[in-house]
């Protein structure tokens, strides 16, 4: 493969929150029953346009030597070449993910995200991934 070629990564998406979004929906159904049906069309339309935003508008993209991570359709630019390891987590945190099988990025230096925390994302297919992060960057240290 290239390594200027585009690759994309789809966050992977947890059944658990499928089943949350779903109980959500009835919720609004439940309590907007008393309510006029363009009151909870509004609201009730409203909150499902953003929940499906919020899960399928996460994605990552290597791109040369970038990592791009969209959240909400924003972009988060990160240089491939200050990656200093990668590893495979399982975590609740709320980070650009939507499944608790994430990867973990550490920089080689603060300045990148402005913290010491590392980047944590949810690709679907975590070892293609780390292996195209790799293949971009040798230095990598993949766990």
């Amino acid at each position: 493969m290239n390594q200027n070629s585009k690759t994309i990564y789809r966050s992977g998406i947890d059944l658990w929150l499928g089943s949350m979004i779903f109980l959500a929906l009835i919720a609004i159904f439940v309590v907007s029953l008393g309510v006029s049906w363009w009151f909870t069309l509004l609201y009730g339309g409203g909150l499902t346009i953003l929940i499906a935003i919020a899960m399928f508008g996460c994605w990552y993209e290597i791109d040369g030597n970038q990592l791009t991570v969209y959240q909400f359709f924003r972009p988060h630019r990160f240089p491939i070449d200050k990656i200093k390891e990668v590893k495979k987590t399982i975590g609740y945190l709320a980070t650009a993910g939507m499944s608790r099988h994430r990867v973990s990025i550490k920089f080689v230096d603060r300045s990148v995200m402005k913290s010491s925390m590392p980047l944590e994302i949810s690709p679907k297919d975590r070892d293609a991934f780390i292996a195209r992060l790799c293949q971009v960057n040798p230095e990598i240290i993949a766990r």
